[in-house]
């Protein structure tokens, strides 16, 4: 595999020989497949990073405090073209190359070469750098006879995205417990907004699952009790519905019935009430579904519109 086929380019770039006092209209377009790396590289301010490793700065975005500077943890976006030593371009001939996606944590040899050199930037950042460094060749172009002083490559690197993984939260607080169940539930509507029926489903699920593994320490807690059930009718709630919009209506019911009585006085029960009842009717079970409208009914202080929705799909079939 060529190894710069592990980068991508899509490049814009100016002449070097453009004087600032009648720049053109930037335009993109093929490079040529030579350049003077001397004295395009001269034009700009030098860095030396390493014995190894020269940097030359093209752009440098501005630093905010919400500058995204790369570390050890990013996954970055960028582009990024290759050229030899003497200035030739190392993925001629390719064509409409999208940008790509790395992780600094990848055991590539080019992220390792290139490592130090991503390190210096952040999100924003152009940068051409000059690599003398055995690491940065394929073993054959080095059993190719390549003389050790031409171990010698030029990159320009532009930053498009930085972002870093998530730190994840200290389960062992009570807050932060809270705020992962909040999270599946939040993360499972917004899938459900999209329509991405299983998705959200598969998001309430885990949600479940981790109150099942709930600290025997929070057990004697009333607010961790209380959090507990409430995510759990909520959840579950969610989860019914989903299942309903993939029309796997046993599946809603097994969810639903056990925990229909929990519901009482929830701002929820009449709508779960209605989700039970509809599954029932989808599934022929008229007897169930009898039971339970008359239940709501009787129990519930519905209104007229509530009323007649419950009206309607009793009377549907």
């Amino acid at each position: 595999m060529n190894q710069s086929s592990w980068f991508s380019l899509e490049e814009v770039e100016l002449q070097h020989q453009i004087t600032a006092a009648n720049p053109p209209v930037i335009k993109e377009r093929k490079l040529p497949e030579k350049l003077d790396m001397d004295s395009l590289l001269s034009q700009y301010k030098s860095i030396e990073i390493n014995p190894n490793l020269i940097k030359y700065v093209v752009v440098e975005s501005e630093t905010t405090e919400n500058s995204k500077q790369v570390n050890f943890k990013s996954k970055i976006k960028l582009k990024c073209e290759e050229r030899d030593l003497h200035g030739s371009l190392a993925n001629k001939g390719t064509n409409n190359i999208q940008a790509t996606k790395i992780s600094m944590a990848s055991s590539i040899p080019y992220i390792q070469g290139l490592r130090s050199a991503f390190l210096s930037m952040k999100e924003g950042d152009v940068a051409w750098f000059k690599l003398s460094n055995e690491q940065m060749y394929t073993e054959q172009e080095i059993a190719s006879g390549i003389p050790v002083q031409s171990f010698q490559k030029y990159f320009k690197i532009e930053i498009l995205e930085v972002t870093q993984p998530e730190i994840p939260l200290d389960l062992t607080s009570l807050d932060n417990r809270l705020k992962q169940m909040e999270l599946f539930k939040i993360e499972g509507n917004q899938f459900y907004e999209k329509q991405q029926y299983q998705s959200a489903l598969l998001r309430y699920q885990r949600g479940l699952n981790f109150l099942e593994k709930w600290p025997k320490k929070f057990e004697s807690n009333p607010v961790a009790i209380e959090a507990k059930r409430n995510s759990l009718l909520v959840l579950s709630s969610n989860k019914a519905q989903c299942l309903i919009k993939l029309q796997d209506y046993k599946q809603a019911i097994s969810v639903l019935e056990p925990l229909i009585g929990q519901m009482r006085n929830k701002q929820y029960e009449v709508k779960n009430y209605y989700r039970l009842i509809s599954c029932f009717y989808e599934t022929d079970e008229q007897v169930k579904a009898d039971f339970y409208y008359r239940q709501v009914i009787h129990m519930c202080q519905l209104s007229q519109e509530e009323k007649q929705l419950f009206h309607s799909i009793k009377f549907k079939k």
